[in-house]
């Protein structure tokens, strides 16, 4: 038996049910996987809520990501009890994630992890920086002589962002709403600038480090990305990786011809293809070279509390679920 957190429906916190489910038949080129932790994703706040893409649907156990173990290997090349992380291709959202002791996914969707890494860090791991390490090399092509501001600089996405970009050589500036996050953050991190979000913030940056040749925006609403395209010099980059800001109000912000702009995808991830970048990515924190920035640990049975802690922003980095 499987004991999971389902939802029936959109809803609060409270929404969440503890049920216990039977195994069944794995599918042709699944396997089943022994959860140990998992990262919460602000992605699944709006799953619950009942806004979220078009391939999800209630009932619902959620979840896009985890780390663990092998449980059941299936016809596939792994083995039972070896160590793996798990995310996206439709995890949670098409069929049911890993808030679950156990979860079945497709082979596509399953990397090897290292032995060094604690559950907790592991499960911290997968999805943020995978989608980071997305904005940051692939779509903005960061190197030593950028100079690069990251909007929602709290959030877990952003502190991976700023691990990478610092590890390229970048210097960065951070963001938040909050003065006593932003206070936190100058503390706990490797931005070379924190500052409070405000309407000078373009003169305030400018002043530390001059004129931008890069920005990620996790915020993404009109307002943030007008005003980081302001602060950007000509042939600036633009990367847009979030919804923070969890507005859907259809207008489009206006990007001047001076920008380029992208949007990074992290759902397209898959094995064997990203092998050698899962590898990388798990390596390089396992070295101590990226930080997993683990804000809180909830136990399993604490999941409805932590779902509620993502959804008051408390959080300075990832919520992580441990499950015993």
């Amino acid at each position: 038996m499987r004991r999971a957190w389902w939802l029936a429906g959109p809803g609060g916190a409270d929404a969440f049910e503890l049920v216990e489910r039977p195994f069944e038949p794995l599918a042709e080129g699944w396997l089943r996987i022994r959860v140990e932790a998992f990262g919460l994703n602000r992605s699944e706040l709006f799953s619950r809520r009942g806004m979220s893409s078009p391939d999800f649907s209630f009932p619902r156990v959620l979840g896009l990501e985890c780390a663990g173990r092998v449980d059941d290997a299936g016809a596939t090349d792994l083995r039972e009890d070896d160590r793996v992380v798990a995310l996206m291709g439709g995890m949670g959202r098409a069929f049911d994630g890993s808030y679950a002791t156990h979860v079945d996914v497709p082979r596509t969707q399953v990397f090897r992890a290292p032995e060094a890494l604690s559950a907790e860090v592991l499960g911290a791991v997968p999805e943020t920086y995978n989608t980071a390490y997305g904005v940051c090399v692939e779509s903005l092509k960061l190197t030593s002589e950028d100079r690069v501001l990251v909007r929602g600089g709290t959030s877990a996405l952003g502190r991976a962002a700023c691990e990478i970009a610092k590890d390229l050589g970048c210097v960065v500036v951070g963001t938040s709403r909050s003065p006593d996050k932003a206070a936190q953050l100058a503390n706990a991190s490797r931005f070379d600038h924190v500052l409070v979000d405000g309407s000078d913030l373009g003169d305030r940056v400018r002043e530390r480090v001059g004129e931008l040749s890069a920005v990620v925006d996790c915020v993404g609403s009109k307002e943030s990305v007008e005003s980081a395209c302001g602060m950007l010099a000509s042939g600036g980059r633009l990367g847009l990786v979030g919804q923070l800001s969890e507005t859907w109000d259809g207008a489009r912000p206006t990007i001047p011809d001076h920008v380029s702009q992208s949007f990074t995808r992290s759902d397209l991830i898959a094995a064997p293809k990203d092998d050698e970048r899962m590898r990388v990515l798990l390596d390089r924190v396992a070295a101590g070279r990226w930080a997993p920035n683990v804000d809180r640990v909830f136990s399993f049975e604490e999941l409805p509390a932590a779902h509620e802690a993502m959804g008051a922003n408390r959080a300075i980095g990832k919520i992580v679920v441990v499950v015993k």
